[in-house]
């Protein structure tokens, strides 16, 4: 298909008018929706529509109806104007990775709300444009986080910005581990649990490396059966 030819317009000009509501670009869109930067792009064109499962992913974090995205019906409202969304942050779909979320990081919460006016007392900033979050399940970061642990994600942090927690594709696999700037322009990537030894990503080697962002906060969260 020839990109010029807008199949899908009238879809491409409802979203745009949404991310320019929004102030939301290209790369934000394509965290938002789980594809490639190109398929994102795309969208924006007309030229490509997303299915259903990227579809409610795009109306959730706009704030609209799936039926109102996509054909331009029904009520343009869906969320409560006092309340933010958080969504998932979705690591495997993200350019570096091989397609897959290894086992420490489930799917156990894909989205939260947090009150307008409880925003800048939990995270200090006015909104949380590019905050995602994800849980923890293995062992390699206790005890600073332990399993089913909620974690806030600063996704506008693409790269290494000193010390710090973060999440990140390295070889194919995705981690979440301390990264430390190391003698030589190297990272020192750190469990903090010692039955994990340590690893460095070499400077020939920062090219394997894609960083999805650094962790701002830890709702720990244990789960106690009653029944």
């Amino acid at each position: 298909m020839v990109e010029n030819e807008s199949k899908y317009k009238a879809f491409a000009v409802r979203l745009n008018a949404l991310m320019k509501e929004k102030r939301v670009d290209v790369n934000a869109l394509k965290n938002i929706s789980g594809v490639s930067y190109e398929m994102a792009r795309r969208y924006t064109l007309g030229t490509a529509k997303p299915r259903d499962e990227k579809l409610e992913k795009i109306a959730g974090f706009f704030g609209v109806t799936m039926p109102y995205l996509d054909y331009g019906v029904g009520e343009v409202l869906q969320l409560t104007s006092d309340a933010e969304k958080i969504e998932q942050l979705e690591v495997y779909a993200s350019a570096g990775c091989s397609g897959y979320i290894n086992r420490d990081f489930p799917e156990v919460i894909r989205s939260i709300e947090i009150p307008k006016e409880r925003v800048y007392e939990l995270f200090g900033r006015k909104n949380l444009k590019g905050i995602r979050i994800m849980n923890v399940d293995g062992d390699s970061m206790m005890p600073t986080l332990c399993p089913r642990d909620l974690l806030f994600i600063d996704s506008n942090v693409d790269r290494f910005s000193g010390d710090g927690i973060y999440v990140f594709c390295f070889e194919g696999a995705t981690f979440v581990k301390r990264l430390q700037r190391v003698k030589g322009r190297r990272l020192a990537v750190i469990s903090d649990n010692d039955r994990y030894p340590p690893f460095t990503i070499e400077e020939h080697e920062m090219y394997e490396l894609y960083i999805f962002g650094k962790l701002l906060k830890q709702l720990p969260m244990k789960f106690v059966d009653f029944a």
